[in-house]
């Protein structure tokens, strides 16, 4: 099993946007990826590192004269599927709240979600799927809510409690504690040196025509 966890996104650029981070139990990531692009046939552009990926899809969108193009690089590691978003569109178009139907079929989906340069300063987000519903989620950094939705908050309550996390002052402490507790909650690993710096599968997801 890869052994590096997820708490090392609050350390690392994984855009400069902030980072949209899939991950999935019960689904191959080919089947994640197709789930992603929301009815539209993904379509393949090899092999991508992370720099290679934006540069490809901002010189797409500019020779097309459109800016929609989204992609994901993507793989599997530690039991997990995953995918991490790219391009300069992901913002406000994927995330918790366009999940419909990516955890259909018994699937666990995490999402990771932050949108580091909207003006409106929202909080990291943490947001889990299980089958079709939403799970629970909550703010990471505990600045706009304390509160965990959903139906099942008792998931992750006592580990955050543990943690120390509601009394927290600073929202990077309290980012990369609540990264630690859904880590060891959920057993979530992302692969970082290949996330960072690897060439990896990658997919456009929205913008194909």
């Amino acid at each position: 099993m890869n052994e590096d966890g997820i708490a090392w996104i609050t350390r690392a650029d994984l855009s400069w946007l902030g980072h949209c981070v899939t991950l999935a139990r019960g689904l191959s990531p080919e089947q994640l990826v197709a789930r992603l692009a929301r009815g539209h046939e993904p379509v393949s552009l090899g092999e991508h590192t992370a720099a290679s990926a934006e540069t490809h899809l901002t010189r797409r969108d500019q020779e097309r004269g459109v800016g929609d193009s989204i992609a994901v690089r993507y793989g599997d590691a530690g039991g997990l599927a995953f995918a991490v978003a790219h391009g300069d569109n992901w913002p406000g178009r994927m995330g918790p709240g366009y999940i419909d139907g990516l955890s259909n079929d018994g699937a666990d989906v995490f999402q990771l979600y932050w949108e580091k340069e909207n003006p409106k300063l929202p909080p990291p987000v943490f947001a889990y799927f299980r089958d079709g519903r939403y799970m629970c989620g909550f703010d990471m950094c505990m600045s706009w809510s304390q509160e965990i939705t959903g139906p099942r908050p008792d998931l992750v309550r006592g580990d955050l409690e543990a943690a120390g996390i509601f009394s927290e002052t600073d929202g990077d402490l309290a980012h990369s504690k609540s990264l630690s507790v859904v880590e060891q909650r959920f057993r979530l690993t992302l692969p970082k040196e290949l996330v960072l710096q690897g060439k990896l599968h990658t997919a456009l997801i929205a913008g194909q025509a």
